[in-house]
């Protein structure tokens, strides 16, 4: 059965609870916008904390390499002179 054309198929507007929407709708926004704000600086913080503790292991490493070193010379029973002339 053929449908038939005219305005009996149109689509509706409601047009009652538009001003009601348009308030929720941009209270909705300013809301999502001070959470993505929050959102923004916890990220910073955590990507400045995640720096502090890469470079705090980086340096641990560095010191527990050079007491390493330190401790392979000490017992080597080599000479500070002898160590030198090996590392040229």
């Amino acid at each position: 059965m053929p449908r038939p054309k005219g305005s009996k198929n149109k689509a509706k507007i409601i047009v009652e609870n538009v001003d009601e929407r348009i308030v929720a709708v941009e209270s909705e926004i300013v809301e999502l916008t001070a959470t993505l704000k929050a959102k923004k600086a916890e990220l910073k913080k955590l990507k400045k904390a995640k720096l502090q503790a890469d470079k705090a292991a980086e340096e641990k490493k560095a010191e527990e390499d050079k007491a390493a070193i330190l401790e392979a010379i000490a017992h080597s029973g080599k000479s500070v002179d002898e160590i030198l002339d090996l590392l040229k």
